[in-house]
């Protein structure tokens, strides 16, 4: 495995990591959009970096004493060597550190992959939101961790 670092997001990461957005979801994240994140105060973006080159990123805000999980992607020849869990044990600690009483992220029903993550850690599905996820329409699941 390679060397795997979880650094913040800077303005050198944003396409590498619109690319992976891109390659991800069915609706991503534009580069302006996570260029924004940079000057939002409430937000905690990391990437993974696997030997220099972007191999995923989480994006959090801290609102309150809740981190709000907006996007967890890794690249897909990235995928299955800890890069998503390395993401999560970083924003756990992050949060921790931040006095946060909670983490709480909504999830496609149909990403098992990703709940199976999530519960790894401890999050417990505690409810649906039907119709969340559109293109396509799919209801979400909510997770949540209590720290």
């Amino acid at each position: 495995m390679e060397e795997l670092q979880i650094i913040p997001m800077t303005e050198q990461h944003i396409p590498a990591i619109a690319g992976i957005e891109r390659q991800c979801f069915s609706d991503p994240w534009s580069e302006r959009a996570l260029a924004e994140e940079l000057n939002v105060p409430s937000a905690v973006f990391l990437t993974a970096l696997a030997d220099g080159e972007v191999a995923g990123y989480m994006g959090v805000h801290h609102l309150g004493d809740c981190a709000y999980v907006c996007n967890v992607a890794v690249a897909p020849e990235f995928r299955r060597r800890s890069v998503a869990s390395s993401l999560m044990e970083a924003h756990i600690l992050k949060a921790r550190e931040a006095g946060m009483s909670e983490i709480t992220l909504e999830v496609r029903s149909s990403n098992a992959a990703a709940r199976a993550l999530y519960e790894k850690f401890g999050f417990r599905c505690l409810g649906t939101r039907p119709n969340f996820y559109t293109n396509p329409k799919e209801h979400a699941e909510i997770y949540t961790l209590y720290l």
